[in-house]
């Protein structure tokens, strides 16, 4: 397992351990973003952009520090 923030663009991640604070993860959770849920990283440079089916995801540098996931 390693931090969201060091993925690499093109990367199909799982994600395993939302390690952040309570209203994130409750935002996390709303927008599909799971442990579990399987994803894409499209972009890692400001922030993560990470698309969990439909839906694409901008996430802070900071908060994708606190996400940790792993090869699909």
């Amino acid at each position: 397992m390693h931090p969201l923030s060091i993925g690499k663009e093109g990367e199909e991640v799982v994600v395993r351990c939302l390690d952040c604070h309570c209203d994130d993860v409750c935002r996390l959770n709303e927008l599909g973003c799971v442990e579990g849920a399987r994803g894409r990283i499209i972009s890692n440079q400001k922030s993560v952009i990470l698309q969990v089916g439909e839906a694409r995801l901008a996430i802070a540098s900071t908060l994708a520090k606190t996400i940790l996931v792993s090869p699909q």
